[in-house]
Order: structure tokens, then C-alpha cells, then sequence
């Protein structure tokens, strides 16, 4: 299993924004084969940081749904390009 990790450093409003966002986003990832799920995550601080984790079963179908139209469409609507990525791979539980 792979585990993405989008980091974004916000101020407390644009937290707020971001949460919305996330909270109303259009679901179209949830489709893709090998889709294992997504959490949005908030730190404590006043200036909170913002973790989008993304779960997959392979690297072929995070591979797929990275060079679809549907994440190129999603990408492009993000109001935040800056979010810090790293890839993960889970080697025990």
C-alpha cells in the first residue's frame, strides 16, 4: 500500500477555506481502482498545517489516476499549488 502526504502550511482563515474545500470536494477520486481512501488532518497550532493523506493499493493505480484528466481538472482548481508531496510506502502495520 502507498500513502501520499500533500503539507500545507496555512494561516488559521485559510485553514477554514481549505477545510471546506476538502470537505466538499467532488469525490471523483473515490472511483479510481485501487482508491483506498483520504483524511484531512489539522494540527493545533494558531497557524495550523493542513494533511491531505491519500491511501492506494499500488503505484499503478495512484500512477493512473495522477495522469488522468480528472486529477489534471482537480489540480488545476486547487487554490493552493504550494502544498509540500511525499509518497510513502506503508512496510508494516
Amino acid at each position: 500500500m502507498l500513502v501520499t502526504i500533500n503539507r500545507f502550511r496555512v494561516s488559521a482563515e485559510e485553514a477554514r477555506h481549505l477545510e471546506a474545500a476538502f470537505g466538499s470536494r467532488s469525490r471523483t477520486v473515490d472511483r479510481y481502482e485501487g482508491f483506498l481512501g483520504l483524511e484531512v488532518l489539522r494540527s493545533f497550532e494558531p497557524e495550523p498545517e493542513l494533511l491531505l493523506v491519500t491511501r492506494w493499493r499500488d503505484r499503478e493505480c495512484m500512477k493512473a489516476y495522477f495522469q488522468s484528466e480528472d486529477f489534471k481538472a482537480t489540480r488545476a482548481a486547487s487554490a493552493r499549488q504550494d502544498a509540500t508531496f511525499t509518497l510513502y510506502e506503508v512496510v508494516a502495520r
